[in-house]
């Protein structure tokens, strides 16, 4: 069972491929729906052992679609932050990928975990992703980890064009006790 052949499934199975998803997918849950995220979790498992043993691109970009389509359920998410010895490549690897749905998941991940440079890797998603989702979630896991720092950013999207930017500035810049 190769990661490569279950997201074909997927694909065929979604009537999508990995570059129409991002535009295609609309509000998302629907993936929760396919049949088959048994066979596509264990060919994600597999992979990450490929990648503990030796870091393969291509078959990291693979995982990065996996994670992405799984962006429901975050069982991707937590088997990378349980299995992968060395996060930074598949990390640098998902934040330079066209899937906001796997950015916003490494940003989660950034925030709950010791990654080299994670501060580092989170402020470059808040400055250059376009993605106003996955700048949510990079500013909510920088307040995790430096909230002055977060702050400092939040400030700059208090007028943002998106409503629930400036919400989630105001809760960084003010958070209840």
């Amino acid at each position: 069972m190769s990661l490569e052949t279950e997201l074909a499934k997927f694909w065929d199975w979604a009537g999508m491929t990995p570059d129409t998803y991002t535009e295609s997918r609309g509000l998302g849950e629907w993936e929760i729906d396919y049949p088959n995220w048994e066979d596509l979790y264990k060919a994600a498992n597999e992979a990450l052992t490929l990648l503990n043993k030796e870091f393969n691109h291509d078959l990291a970009q693979l995982l990065v679609y996996a994670l992405a389509i799984d962006n429901e359920s975050g069982t991707i998410l937590e088997k990378v932050d349980e299995k992968l010895d060395s996060k930074l490549r598949f990390v640098k690897k998902a934040i330079n990928s066209d899937q906001p749905q796997a950015r916003w998941q490494v940003a989660e991940l950034l925030g709950n975990t010791e990654v080299e440079d994670r501060e580092k890797l989170l402020i470059n998603l808040i400055n250059r992703d376009k993605d106003k989702y996955v700048k949510r979630r990079a500013l909510l896991s920088l307040s995790k980890i430096n909230a002055p720092k977060a702050v400092e950013f939040a400030k700059s999207y208090l007028k943002d064009s998106d409503p629930f930017l400036r919400l989630v500035s105001k809760q960084i810049i003010n958070p209840k006790v």
